[in-house]
């Protein structure tokens, strides 16, 4: 056999049977490096990778912004994922679309998302998504799902906001047999402005039959166009730094979380705001 087969069965057999403990919080962990660097946390108002994480987030988005983004577990090629959005404003609420991919050849799965975000009031909102999920074995084919996201955000007062999300909530199927579900994942979190320049943010997310996870990290903004971040996550704990930079119309982001054991999963995330001047 194929040094390079054995080496697909031995990254599978490794991330069918530690996938939990491996990603840490997402069924599909392509994430926006700014949230990566901030302990893995979803609840950041205003910003289009909101696409990406809870979809009520981007009631307050200001104009049409596409995104990438991609990260690698570990610094294992075949741990690696990337993904693409798409948000817009308009006066019927905000669309958000994007499609993510992760894994490799022999194992992989996909995600297209189209999102719908509606303010109640100035200070609330909820956002649905759809979610077709395709994971792919290279023996077995292809497995097709349609699942949803449901979020909520919310501005208490001027500094301190609330989010908070659930990931398939009807308890789909993800896999080759019935009893295998997408994961349930219920995710709650808050932002505290502590000034002009220093962001803190808290989150607690849980999947059903797992144990629970912290998130928090703080971000820093020492000039108008640099943003310097570092947080924290747990179950398995890991910590995770950052920065971001906008240049116009650009906005990139760079980050790597850190485990003990297993090392560095580095990400990068790009973002284009259009009609920015």
């Amino acid at each position: 056999m194929e040094i390079k087969s054995v080496k697909n069965i031995i990254v599978f057999c490794f991330f069918i049977f530690n996938s939990n403990y491996l990603l840490g919080q997402s069924y599909l962990p392509v994430s926006d490096a700014s949230s990566i660097s901030l302990g893995g946390t979803k609840q950041l108002i205003g910003d289009a990778y909101g696409v990406f994480n809870n979809a009520a987030t981007l009631a307050w988005l200001k104009r049409p912004t596409f995104i990438l983004a991609s990260s690698n577990r570990f610094l294992l090629k075949e741990l690696s994922g990337a993904g693409a959005g798409f948000a817009m404003p308009s006066k019927y609420g905000v669309f958000g679309f994007n499609v993510n991919y992760f894994g490799f050849n022999a194992y992989n799965r996909r995600q297209v998302g189209l999102s719908y975000i509606q303010k109640i009031t100035e200070d609330i909102a909820l956002s649905l998504k759809g979610d077709y999920m395709q994971t792919s074995i290279t023996e077995y084919g292809n497995h097709n799902s349609l699942t949803a996201d449901v979020g909520v955000c919310i501005k208490v007062i001027k500094d301190l906001s609330f989010g908070m999300n659930v990931f398939n909530p009807f308890m789909v199927s993800g896999g080759y047999y019935d009893d295998e579900k997408i994961p349930t994942e219920f995710s709650l979190g808050l932002n505290y402005s502590l000034s002009d320049r220093v962001l803190v943010v808290a989150e607690e997310s849980k999947e059903l039959n797992s144990p629970s996870r912290f998130h928090g990290g703080i971000e820093y903004k020492p000039g108008n166009k640099i943003f310097i971040r570092g947080g924290v996550s747990t179950q398995p704990f890991e910590y995770a730094f950052g920065a971001g930079f906008i240049l116009k119309n650009f906005a990139v982001d760079i980050a790597s979380a850190y485990h003990a054991q297993l090392g560095y999963s580095p990400s990068l995330s790009l973002k284009y705001e259009i009609g920015k001047k």
